[in-house]
């Protein structure tokens, strides 16, 4: 039966190989617990992977008379930096779920053959279940504005980060990042980050929240009112046209109050909390 073959076996017969040219392959086989088979995979993926406009970096023999493999490696094969498999994930993950770093993929050939080599050998089932959507639109090493749902929360808490790098952990793929207001480390479940923006649409939104609204609903418990300046609004038969000093603050009002009042219009303040009930639903898979 074949062994699977994963990142971390693919790594551990490169740096293996690359301790000596000669090798005979039943010792080589043996060390690495693998078949003939797999062996001759593994080799294929490595002198694909370690290949540079068309040249092999790495490049092998077989003799068959004495089973033994007689590897070349290219002196440029001594500046390529290599990298652990949790930064060869991070790296498949950008360039499959990152809006900048697809962008690379469509256009440059290099990066393109890179991540179509690379790619199959990780399971990409998790971005499923990774809220991509959200994640496409982080920068990293600059400056993000994300709304976040911590663990045993139903709440949204922004925080303005600088995005570092990328981990997996048993609750899913994790993201670390500095948080700039505390100056700290922190780690965040990707799949609970509801939004990110840019620190530029940020402002632009901050910019829109100081836009005076006036709202229209019905109540069914005449409290709501209660959150309301009697200056700010007008009630004829349970019908009130209430004015917001912004679209944050009739959004906050509409939240609080979203099991007592029938949001007659704006059309938006409908449509923001029908959004974020939806994204909380898929947050807690309700």
């Amino acid at each position: 039966m074949s062994k699977k073959i994963d990142l971390q076996l693919i790594m551990s017969a490169l740096s293996l190989i690359q301790n000596k040219e000669k090798w005979n392959i039943n010792k080589l086989v043996q060390k690495l617990n693998i078949s003939e088979k797999d062996l001759f995979y593994i080799l294929s993926v490595i002198t694909d992977i370690y290949s540079q406009q068309g040249e092999l970096l790495i490049d092998y023999e077989y003799d068959d008379k004495n089973k033994e493999l007689l590897f070349s490696f290219n002196p440029s094969l001594k500046n390529i930096i290599q990298i652990n498999d949790g930064e060869l994930f991070n790296l498949v993950f950008l360039l499959t779920s990152n809006l900048i770093f697809k962008e690379l993929v469509k256009n440059n050939s290099d990066i393109e053959e890179f991540y179509n080599v690379v790619s199959p050998y990780f399971n990409l089932e998790i971005l499923d279940e990774s809220n991509d959507g959200v994640f496409e639109n982080l920068t990293f090493f600059e400056e993000n504005i994300i709304s976040y749902i911590k663990l045993g929360s139903t709440e949204e808490t922004f925080y303005r980060i600088q995005p570092i790098l990328l981990t997996t952990n048993t609750d899913g793929i994790v993201l670390e990042a500095i948080d700039l207001n505390e100056e700290k480390s922190k780690t965040f479940l990707i799949n609970r980050i509801v939004d990110s923006l840019s620190i530029e649409d940020f402002r632009e939104s901050k910019k829109s929240n100081n836009i005076e609204v006036v709202m229209k609903f019905t109540y069914l418990n005449e409290k709501v009112l209660t959150d309301i300046n009697k200056d700010d609004y007008q009630l004829k038969n349970k019908h009130v046209e209430a004015k917001f000093y912004s679209e944050l603050n009739a959004i906050n009002f509409a939240i609080k109050n979203y099991e007592n009042i029938d949001i007659i219009s704006p059309q938006f303040i409908t449509n923001e909390l029908k959004n974020r009930n939806d994204k909380l639903k898929k947050k807690l898979k309700i």
